[in-house]
C-alpha cells in the first residue's frame, strides 16, 4: 500500500475505536521496527462506545491488531500480518512474566481487514465462518487466531460502514454514497467525514490524479454539498437561537425540538427575521400563511379630532 489511501484506514479506525479504549495507530510491536496499522485494547466499561460502531465493534471487542488492504493480499502479506501477530503476543508474555501476571494475559487476536477476497490465502488457512457473523467475516481454526474479514463480500448496510470505508479500495465510493445518505448527527459521519474531506482537499490541490484519486473526488461531492448546506443550517439555527436569548425570549423543550428538526435554511431565516421583533417565541415561530394574517400587536392611539 502505497499511495495517500493507506492512511484513510488507521485514520478512521483510531478515530472511531478511540473512545472505544486505548488504539495506536502504526503501533511498534518488535525491535526489528514492524508495525501495525492499529492496535486496540477495548476497556470492558465502553461497550455503549464500541455498539454505534457496528461491525468494526465487534471486531474491537477483545485485544487486537487490525491490518487493513485496500486490495486483497497475497500469502506473503498475510505471512507478514501473522508474523506480527506472534511477535506481539511474545512482547506481551516477556511483560506479563516480568510483572508476574502470566495468568491474567489477554491472548491477541488479528483482523485482516481486506477490500477484495484473497482467494488463494482463504485456502491455505482453511479459514471457516462463523454463525452469528455477518457473511464475509472467516476465521482461521488452529493455533493463531486470526480473522479475515472481506469487505467486498461484507453486507451493504450501516453496520459495516465504518469497515467498509476503513478498506477502501474500489468500495469506496459506495461507501462514501452510503455515508452521505445517514442524519447529520449520524455517528459513522462523526467520525469519517471530516477525514473524508481533509484527504479530499489534499488530493484536490494535486495537478494531476491517479483515476483512483480522481473517482474518490468524484464520489466526495454529494457529501461535500451535504456538509455545506448541513452548515449553512447550523448557522441559521445558531443566529435564531443568539436573537431569542438577546430579546429574553425563552424557548421551550418543544420550541427547541422544532429549531432543531427544521432542515430548510430559508424557514430558519424567516423566523430569524420574525425573532427580530417578535413579543414570545411562538410569534417568532410562526408558519408563514400565518405571516400575512397576524393581528397587528399594537394599534395606535385614535386621535381625537
Amino acid at each position: 500500500m502505497h499511495n495517500r489511501f493507506d492512511q484513510l484506514g488507521k485514520q478512521i479506525g483510531e478515530e472511531a475505536l478511540g473512545p472505544s479504549g486505548p488504539t495506536v495507530a502504526h503501533d511498534e510491536i518488535s525491535p526489528d521496527a514492524q508495525h501495525a496499522d492499529l492496535r486496540h485494547e477495548p476497556d470492558p466499561t465502553r461497550k455503549a462506545e464500541r455498539a454505534r460502531l457496528g461491525l468494526l465493534g465487534r471486531l474491537a471487542s477483545i485485544l487486537c491488531l487490525i491490518e487493513i488492504y485496500s486490495h486483497a493480499p497475497e500469502e506473503d502479506e498475510v505471512l507478514a500480518c501473522v508474523g506480527k501477530l506472534i511477535a506481539f503476543r511474545q512482547k506481551r508474555v516477556r511483560t506479563a512474566r516480568r510483572q508476574k501476571r502470566l495468568r491474567k494475559l489477554v491472548k491477541p487476536f488479528l483482523w485482516i481487514i481486506a477490500a477484495g477476497r484473497p482467494t488463494a490465502v482463504l485456502s491455505e488457512l482453511g479459514p471457516m465462518t462463523t454463525s452469528g457473523w455477518p457473511r464475509g467475516v472467516y476465521f482461521s481454526p488452529g493455533l493463531f487466531r486470526v480473522g479475515i474479514v472481506v469487505a467486498s463480500e461484507l453486507p451493504r448496510d450501516r453496520s459495516t460502514l465504518l469497515v467498509r470505508l476503513m478498506a477502501a479500495g474500489p468500495l469506496l465510493p459506495h461507501a462514501i454514497e452510503d455515508l452521505s445518505a445517514l442524519p447529520a448527527d449520524a455517528h459513522e459521519r462523526v467520525v469519517a467525514s471530516q477525514i473524508l474531506l481533509n484527504l479530499e482537499h489534499v488530493l484536490g490541490k494535486k495537478p494531476e490524479r491517479t483515476p483512483e484519486e480522481q473517482e474518490f473526488i468524484v464520489s466526495m461531492q454529494n457529501i461535500v454539498e451535504r456538509l455545506r448546506d448541513e452548515g449553512r443550517v447550523e448557522e441559521a439555527r445558531a443566529a435564531l437561537r443568539n436573537v431569542l436569548v438577546q430579546r429574553k425570549l425563552v424557548a421551550s423543550r418543544a420550541d427547541n425540538a422544532r429549531i432543531d428538526a427544521c432542515t430548510d435554511p430559508a424557514v430558519l431565516r424567516r423566523w430569524l427575521t420574525q425573532a427580530v421583533v417578535a413579543d414570545s417565541v411562538a410569534e417568532a415561530l410562526r408558519p408563514a400563511e400565518a405571516v400575512g394574517s397576524a393581528a397587528p400587536r399594537r394599534r395606535r392611539n385614535k386621535i381625537s379630532s
